[in-house]
């Protein structure tokens, strides 16, 4: 631990809630029949900053068959696109094979809507591709929406003219709310109309017929979008998702200006067509799935992964055991911490080896038996068994070095389900700190941490594969005031068996599906009663469940969006809750389980800890870790490697030989079954071969590594030329980082989501450190833009004096594109506040306008032009970040929770060897989870901390409490009194904690004691 410089950090741990009352019902499997009809649209619209709706068209379908097709028109559209419409319906326009195709009407943008019989009193499906921004067309007014899609819109479709011609709202009809929850998902359903009929009222799984009281039919949104994440894990285009899933007719590709034409309608009906063909392909594979949930609520390979859990029977462990002790789920919850992510060698290009874990989560899920605790009749807590965890954790460590051979026997991990409470004293533990000063975020990482002292109200709990992890790296076991650990009391009675996508049975009384969807998956390429296409869908289909349902599930926290603040009753570090009153708190997930949550990932970061402690022991190391991988610097035959901030300037490079024999001692590890699995879970990965399937053609990989989840893997070709790791080119994937440049426009076409340019800027800060040629991209220059979509009533509201006055039609609609970009950090114009200030405008493809238009200001709806050139800016002009800018700022990003080889702070000129940053707690906080807006955090259109993180004041462990009271209790009171002028009476009762000073007062007490005592700050 040489070079140690000590950094007192505030930090964070994440806080239990208790969920409301009304979340704790146990959810019912409905049985649900799927409508035989869906009504399918489209729409287009103008490419103006409105995007306001020209035509769109529909395909009515039942069992598959198109019973009615028609266009429909806005209700502004110009009289002679309309004519074109017109010209069009009159002519027979053949699409797809379909020979019985019904004839094409043409409607009304009001005569379409009342297809809402099909659709609300039908109940039919209603699909389309993005339903929001298609259904926003179509719209004629929204408001904010409230109760469940609060923090959404409320979309007002309906409308009548009253007696002097104005439009209004009809009552008798509902809206439809839309929560934007990310790009992929929203939720969307009618809401509560006036008078609803009888038959409204009636659920579908009815089984007398009668109207049930709470009752309200919310719709059938089928969004093919959110459908095909659901069923892949992975986002699509329309063309995408065609290709994708065999779609006959796919999207077709044209370019259009927003007039009407001819081949502008058959652009628009063979997308309808596609969406409809899409849909039933994604229905069809749905289908293989033997669970009850509905395809329109399953919003992401979780809601699958959580179905299979109800069709084997396995109910949530908090609504099996209600009464489980609340202080351990506060406990479990303060210790949950994401992955390993850093980069290790920053800057240099690095020789390695690319090495990746099986599955990881399901891996160390079976490894430590969990499948055993989700099935169990009861999970019980074994409480304050500090004494048999120091023994067990004492085999960890002899003569004050590490030993981790045990780790490498399974039974080891069978024995890792507990929690220890510790205070930090230099162990290596994941803590959550404000580590970069420039972006003030949380960020979680794995450091040298200290409490200060021996307080136990400084005592943190991690989960035991944590402190395994700081034993196996440091060779000492920390002060342990308490632990836990869980284990599990018999089985569920009502477990069942089931079938995984219809195919490959589970019986999980017999069987852990943890081992059993990997097992499977690996066995399938030696399987021959299944076709080769099956195989494919079937292999994408156990990857997605075994990821879904190993972790994210019991980790699931919902943060609610209403801005009224609740009393909610928490659950942290200490035995007895805290209550406070906030906005936005969390609300536990169905399956929401901290003691499994944080077991898992602790039992991740311990794995790659068992790597490094691996790497170290045979003098090596590594260029950087990404939650389940790593990449070791090694050559062919291993040797000294120059590079800043190693020992006399060089690192060792282990050889190919030497990471192999890594690779073997991790085949101690492997849980499944040999036939299936019959090699080590640490891999080589295929990267690593000309030829991975025959893996026996190793190439030499470099690795080039700028912070967490920036790096780029590459080759040389015979004159040292680096060459990317390209999909379908060299290699199965890309292999070069999107990580805080993915939310710009393509600056070469800015319609287009190729990420070419990114390779491009990738390959140019590779030559750069290899010092070969660079040469700037030709939009250096250009204003940096991406993309944004109108997602929540936040974006709206500075928007509000470009709609002023405005029809709906001419106004920025709710789920319309928006540009957005990013001011110099002494761009700001005169006046305005950096911490609130952000620029947005109408959406426009044309670069060239975009250094013309007028730009918003998000916070205060101002209007400010914008420039990238000179350094002088005015009231009403900002100077913005040129991609030439952003580019250069993402080469010199800071790995701020890393240290230099001096032990100074990792800045944006600091190259080569990092190290681990020695942290001093200086305060506890408790956070909940990150929101669903870190889309928007990252394109720039959230700064506020407190629109992504919800903070819950403990007054028990406030500055107040924790700080200026122990500071005042060393100081006489004598000298307080002649400090502060205050009254003895009143400095004792604050000193001795009976009651707090009137605010003004504990002000001048905690500037007396920043005065006297500093280093208390």
């Amino acid at each position: 631990m040489s070079h140690r410089k000590l950094t007192s950090l505030a930090i964070a741990v994440r806080v239990y809630p208790n969920p409301p009352e009304a979340e704790r019902t146990a959810r019912q499997q409905k049985l649900w029949r799927r409508p035989d009809a869906m009504l399918v649209f489209d729409t287009e619209t103008r490419i103006d900053a409105t995007q306001r709706l020209t035509f769109g068209s529909y395909r009515f379908v039942c069992d598959g068959h198109c019973l009615e097709q028609a266009l429909f028109w806005a209700d502004d559209l110009p009289i002679n696109d309309r004519r074109v419409l017109e010209q069009y319906v009159a002519v027979p326009h053949k699409i797809g094979t379909d020979n019985q195709e019904p004839e094409l009407s043409l409607l009304t943008r009001r005569e379409f809507l009342e297809k809402y019989r099909a659709v609300y009193k039908g109940r039919c499906l209603l699909v389309g591709f993005n339903l929001p921004f298609d259904l926003s067309r179509v719209a004629y007014d929204f408001t904010n929406a409230r109760g469940r899609f609060a923090g959404g819109f409320a979309l007002e479709l309906w409308s009548y003219l009253d007696k002097i011609g104005h439009e209004v709202v009809n009552q008798y009809r509902p809206r439809i709310g839309i929560k934007h929850i990310d790009s992929k998902r929203a939720l969307k359903g009618f809401t509560a109309r006036n008078s609803p009929d009888r038959a409204d009222l009636i659920p579908e799984d009815s089984r007398d017929g009668e109207p049930q009281e709470g009752y309200k039919f919310r719709g059938h949104f089928l969004d093919l979008r959110t459908l095909a994440f659901a069923l892949t894990d992975r986002g699509y285009s329309l063309d995408a998702a065609c290709k994708a899933f065999g779609v006959e007719h796919g999207k077709e590709h044209a370019t259009h200006d927003g007039i009407v034409t001819e081949d502008y309608i058959h652009y628009n009906r063979t997308d309808v067509l596609a969406t409809s063909e899409l849909a039933a392909k994604l229905l069809e594979e749905y289908d293989k799935h033997p669970i009850t949930l509905q395809p329109t609520r399953a919003y992401s390979p979780a809601s699958i992964g959580k179905a299979y859990l109800r069709a084997m029977g396995i109910r949530p462990v908090l609504q099996r055991q209600p009464d489980f002790p609340k202080a351990y789920l506060g406990y479990a919850e303060s210790a949950l911490f994401g992955g390993r992510t850093s980069a290790h060698i920053r800057k240099v290009p690095v020789p390695v080896v690319y090495t990746d874990f099986l599955s990881m989560y399901p891996t160390v899920n079976s490894l430590m038996g969990l499948w055993q605790l989700v099935t169990a009749r009861e999970v019980k807590v074994v409480e304050h068994c500090q004494t048999e965890t120091h023994a067990f954790l004492g085999r960890f460590v002899a003569n004050g070095k590490p030993v981790a051979n045990d780790l490498f026997e399974q039974e080891s991990w069978r024995q890792l389900a507990g929690f220890v409470q510790v205070i930090p004293d230099g162990d290596i533990l994941p803590s959550r700190g404000k580590y970069s000063i420039e972006s003030k975020d949380w960020q979680v990482a794995v450091n040298y941490l200290y409490a200060g002292d021996d307080n136990p109200k400084n005592a943190l709990w991690f989960s035991l594969p944590d402190i395994v992890a700081s034993i196996i790296l440091t060779g000492r076991i920390p002060t342990i005031v308490d632990a836990f650990r869980i284990e599990p009391h018999g089985v569920l009675t009502d477990l069942k068996p089931t079938k995984l996508r219809g195919t490959i049975e589970i019986d999980p009384r017999k069987r852990d599906f943890f081992k059993v969807v990997i097992e499977e998956r690996k066995s399938l390429s030696s399987r021959s009663d299944i076709p080769e296409g099956e195989k494919q869908r079937l292999d994408k289909a156990l990857k997605v469940l075994a990821n879904a349902a190993s972790y994210g599930i019991y980790a699931e926290m919902n943060r609610q969006e209403s801005d009224d603040k609740v009393k909610v009753v928490c659950h942290g570090i200490d035995a007895e809750p805290f209550t406070c009153r906030i906005a936005h708190p969390d609300v536990p997930g169905e399956y929401c389980f901290p003691p499994f949550a944080a077991l898992i990932t602790g039992a991740a970061r311990l794995m790659l800890a068992l790597l490094e402690h691996s790497v170290i022991e045979m003098g090596g190391t590594y260029a950087m870790e990404d939650t389940d991988s790593m990449a070791i610097v090694a050559t062919e035959h291993g040797g000294r490697i120059p590079c800043p901030g190693g020992k006399h300037r060089v690192v060792n490079a282990l050889s190919w030989e030497q990471v192999n024999d890594i690779s073997n001692k991790f085949d101690a590890l492997n849980p499944y079954d040999r036939d299936a699995v019959p090699k080590s879970i640490l891999k080589l990965e295929d990267d690593n071969f000309d030829d991975p399937g025959a893996s026996d053609h190793q190439r030499q990989l470099y690795c080039f590594a700028i912070s967490a989840k920036r790096y780029a893997l590459f080759l040389k070709d015979e004159k040292g030329i680096p060459i990317l790791l390209r999909k379908g080119v060299n290699n199965k994937d890309d292999r070069w980082s999107e990580h805080g440049l993915g939310h710009l426009l393509n600056p070469t076409d800015p319609e287009s989501e190729d990420r070419e340019w990114i390779a491009e800027v990738w390959l140019n800060l590779v030559r750069r450190a290899l010092r070969l040629p660079a040469q700037n991209p030709s939009f250096d220059h250009s204003p940096a833009v991406g993309r944004v979509t109108i997602s929540s009533p936040a974006v709206v509201e500075p928007l509000a004096s470009f709609n002023k006055g405005k029809k709906y039609c001419e106004q920025l609609k709710p789920f319309n594109f928006l540009l957005t970009c990013h001011v110099k950090k002494l761009g700001y114009p005169l006046g305005t506040d950096p911490e609130h200030f952000h620029l947005i405008a109408p959406y426009d493809s044309d670069s060239r306008k975009w250094l013309k238009t007028l730009w918003i200001d998000q916070y205060s709806g101002k209007h400010y032009r914008i420039t990238t050139s000179g350094h002088n800016v005015t009231r009403d002009t900002a100077r913005v970040k040129t991609y030439g800018e952003v580019i250069r700022e993402y080469e010199f990003h800071p790995e701020s929770k890393c240290a230099d080889s001096n032990g100074e702070i990792c800045k944006k000129q600091t190259i080569g060897v990092l190290k681990r940053r020695h942290v001093r707690m200086d305060q506890i906080k408790y956070i909940g989870k990150e929101s669903n807006s870190l889309e928007d955090v990252e394109s720039g259109t959230i700064h506020s901390e407190q629109s992504v993180y919800t903070e819950y004041p403990d007054p028990r462990r406030d500055e107040w409490e924790m700080k200026i009271l122990p500071a005042l209790r060393k100081l006489t009171l004598p000298a307080l009194e002649k400090e502060s002028g205050l009254s003895r009476r009143m400095l004792v009762d604050a000193r001795t904690g009976r009651r707090r000073p009137h605010p003004k007062n504990r002000k001048l007490l905690t500037a007396i004691i920043r005065r006297l005592r500093p280093t208390q700050f």
